[in-house]
């Protein structure tokens, strides 16, 4: 159940993406070995943030994360799902 304390639903998936790869970013692999520990990431299985069950993650989707936060300066800002062109307006 939800309450109003809960953080949106694009905050939690902002902050599941950082602690996935915020250990890599603080402790970056040697050179030559950061796509084998993205591959080592994306075999662990992960708490989905809204609805719970496990859920995993591409090496690829782990890399753009990767790439997205390093190059940030609010690295768990720019994790956060982005809203779609038409948030807000009326279908027709």
């Amino acid at each position: 159940m939800k309450t109003i304390t809960d953080p949106p639903e694009r905050d939690r998936w902002a902050r599941l993406r950082f602690s996935i790869i915020g250990p890599l970013m603080a402790a970056p692999p040697a050179p030559r070995q950061l796509g084998a520990a993205f591959l080592a990431v994306a075999a662990k299985t992960w708490r989905h943030p809204v609805s719970g069950p496990d859920v995993r993650f591409g090496a690829s989707t782990l890399e753009r994360w990767y790439y997205k936060a390093r190059s940030a300066a609010d690295p768990v800002a720019v994790l956060k799902d982005e809203l779609r062109g038409d948030e807000g307006a009326s279908r027709a």
